[in-house]
C-alpha cells in the first residue's frame, strides 16, 4: 500500500488535471504501470517528483490569481 504522502499526491494531481486517465497520459505511463502504483509501498522517485511539480504549479497559479493588484503611484 502506498505511503500516505504518495497516495495523496496521486489523488491531488489527478484532481488538478481532470482525472486519473489525464494524469496517466500526462505522466506518459502505461496503463499497467499506472494501475500497479497503488499496490506499491511508494511511487518511483521520478513520478513522485513530477506529481509534486504538478501540485506546486497549481498552487502558484492559485496564489497569483488571488494576489492583490499593485497600485500605480501617481507621478505628479
Amino acid at each position: 500500500m502506498l505511503q500516505d504522502i504518495h497516495r495523496r499526491a496521486l489523488q491531488r494531481a489527478a484532481t488538478i488535471l481532470g482525472g486519473n486517465e489525464k494524469l496517466r497520459v500526462h505522466l506518459g505511463a502505461s496503463e499497467s504501470d499506472f494501475e500497479s502504483w497503488p499496490s506499491r509501498r511508494e511511487l518511483p522517485r521520478e513520478i513522485f517528483l513530477r506529481l509534486v511539480d504538478i501540485i506546486t504549479e497549481e498552487e502558484v497559479r492559485t496564489v497569483q490569481r488571488y494576489r492583490a493588484p499593485r497600485r500605480v503611484a501617481n507621478s505628479q
